[in-house]
């Protein structure tokens, strides 16, 4: 009886066994259920939801995850209950953006899909485009587009019968007839969308410019720039273009070194009209992260630029569809150059444009650099002379008081120095002055200064050109975005050579053409800055600050200079070249 009473027990535990090993076997086996999907879609302000997650199990044992980088998302569960609460920061950064949220149960998995809307409208590759007067199309992208939806494109009424318009994802493509009037004309494009994710309505803006016929085409050879960056296209004695050779910065559009051909009419240079013959080096890093420039390989060539002069920038830029450099340009009127010949053009001459600066007897030539919609000197100042023909002070002693105006030759307290080294550091180098040479004073009081952020007068400089500003500077280093992109230092090894080898301290060291050589300066004290430094380059502003003046350097500052120092000078386009961005 026990013995019967044992088989059946064990039989049963047996049973229980099997069942059990069943139950766990199909658990084990069982796949992890993905559920589907949840997407939550914010637009750009700070907001919440909650969401309930089809999960049995409560909030207390699930384990969530979300990537650790993307901080403007965050979450709380809502203890006891299948609830997350899903915040989002306000969207400022101008683009949309889209992460998620990773729940786990068991063997459950609850992805949350979250994509928050930007600020910004519709977002277009150029808002202005010139065209020549030719038959002509022209694409404008739509850089955002996966952001909207129901886009629409028109016209201003009356332009229907020279202007016709048609979309394919995108991009928008515009076709101009050709243009028999005398004068220009001009359309205003209207684009507008709906956000995808807020539904808000949107609106932007093309306007269209199409160059007037009856004006006589060019050819226009670009030239080597050994002599200049900046080069005049004449007609005789009338100047019809200006070719330069300039650094293209604008984060998210371009950034690279280009040879560009803009149009001049009654002697002012339309900079809104650039044609972009080649790119000579890019970085394909838009976002200006790095600093490797090297020769492109795609066809970026043939492109368009425009520059809004009172803030210094790119105003647009359309990148070129030509594979090979242009080096031959026709110019059919005031807009449309390229390299497609335009029967009839006149030949032109290039010649280098340079600042003729003859004081007396002396005579100085400076090449000029075109950065952004500023023109500098491309050499630093050379002058003993005033404006007036006055002589400038010199040979000022270490025991004598340096305040009062006074230049200097590196290495030499009297710059009228005529040793053989000394007229080498001259030709390399240029002249230092200190800041009351800017305008040649005697003391600040002479010069009427006693407030920060006064400007000196200038009676330095060559005519048509100033000693910039510190707010010029400021402008100037916007655009570029380093100091060190304005370094052209140089190594000799000879005492008596004059050109030297560059001595490249960063890949995109004078990327800007801007030159400024490690010329070192004199101190309060009479003894001179070493020449090895990254800030070897030191020049000034002429805005005074405090018992002090404004100077800049080439390692990244804006400097308060004690006013005894003897600086470099690098003179700004006051007058002498005429711009429109109109």
């Amino acid at each position: 009886m026990k013995t019967h009473f044992l088989k059946l027990m064990i039989l049963f535990l047996c049973g229980l066994t099997v069942l059990s090993c069943k139950k766990e076997h199909e658990l084990s086996n069982a796949d992890e259920i993905q559920l589907d999907d949840i997407s939550l879609n914010f637009n750009n302000g700070a907001q919440s939801q909650l969401l309930e997650i089809p999960i049995s199990e409560k909030s207390n044992g699930w384990h969530i995850y979300s990537p650790s980088q993307d901080v403007w998302l965050t979450h709380e569960i809502i203890p006891g209950r299948s609830s997350i609460y899903v915040y989002v920061d306000g969207n400022t950064s101008g683009e949309a953006r889209s992460s998620y949220i990773v729940i786990r149960s068991k063997n459950y998995t609850q992805k949350i899909n979250v994509h928050q809307d930007s600020e910004g409208g519709i977002n277009l590759s150029q808002t202005y485009v010139p065209v020549r007067y030719l038959n002509s199309t022209s694409v404008i992208n739509i850089l955002n587009f996966d952001e909207l939806t129901d886009i629409q494109v028109t016209a201003e009424e009356g332009t229907q019968s020279w202007l016709s318009i048609f979309t394919e994802n995108e991009k928008i493509n515009l076709h101009v007839m050709i243009n028999e009037q005398t004068s220009a004309r001009e359309a205003l494009i209207t684009i507008s969308a709906k956000r995808k994710i807020s539904g808000e309505t949107v609106t932007s803006f093309i306007n269209l410019y199409q160059g007037r016929g009856g004006m006589t085409p060019y050819i226009i050879d670009i030239p080597d720039f050994s002599e200049s960056n900046v080069y005049k296209v004449m007609d005789g004695n009338k100047q019809v273009a200006q070719i330069t050779k300039e650094f293209l910065r604008s984060v998210g559009l371009v950034n690279a070194q280009a040879i560009v051909v803009y149009p001049v009419e009654n002697d002012v240079v339309a900079l809104n009209k650039g044609y972009v013959a080649q790119i000579v080096l890019e970085n394909t890093d838009l976002t200006d992260a790095t600093s490797t420039y090297q020769a492109p390989t795609g066809a970026v060539h043939g492109g368009t630029v425009s520059f809004n002069i009172a803030e210094n920038k790119i105003s647009g830029y359309v990148v070129g569809t030509e594979a090979n450099p242009v080096t031959k340009v026709y110019m059919p009127g005031d807009v449309g150059m390229g390299p497609e010949e335009v029967p009839g053009s006149k030949t032109t001459t290039v010649e280098p444009h340079l600042i003729i600066d003859v004081r007396g007897s002396e005579h100085n030539e400076y090449p000029i650099v075109k950065i952004g919609a500023q023109y500098w000197m491309g050499k630093n100042l050379n002058t003993v002379y005033y404006r007036n023909g006055s002589p400038i002070t010199t040979n000022r002693l270490d025991n004598q008081d340096r305040v009062p105006e006074y230049y200097v030759i590196y290495g030499y307290v009297n710059g009228a120095s005529t040793a053989d080294e000394a007229i080498v550091n001259r030709a390399r180098y240029g002249l230092h002055y200190n800041y009351l040479a800017i305008g040649g004073f005697t003391s600040l009081s002479a010069a009427g200064l006693n407030t920060v952020d006064q400007d000196i007068e200038d009676n330095l400089s060559p005519a048509g050109w100033l000693v910039p500003t510190a707010l010029d500077r400021n402008s100037l280093i916007s655009y570029i975005g380093s100091d060190t992109r304005l370094r052209g230092f140089m190594t000799f090894s000879d005492p008596l050579q004059t050109v030297g080898t560059p001595d490249v301290r960063r890949a995109d060291d004078n990327i800007t053409g801007f030159s400024a050589i490690n010329a070192g300066y004199r101190t309060t004290n009479g003894t001179w800055y070493s020449q090895a430094g990254d800030n070897a380059g030191r020049f000034w502003c002429r805005t005074y600050n405090n018992n002090s003046a404004r100077g800049y350097t080439t390692s990244g500052t804006l400097s308060n200079e004690p006013i005894a120092r003897a600086l470099s000078i690098r003179s700004l386009n006051a007058t002498s070249i005429q711009t429109s961005d109109n």
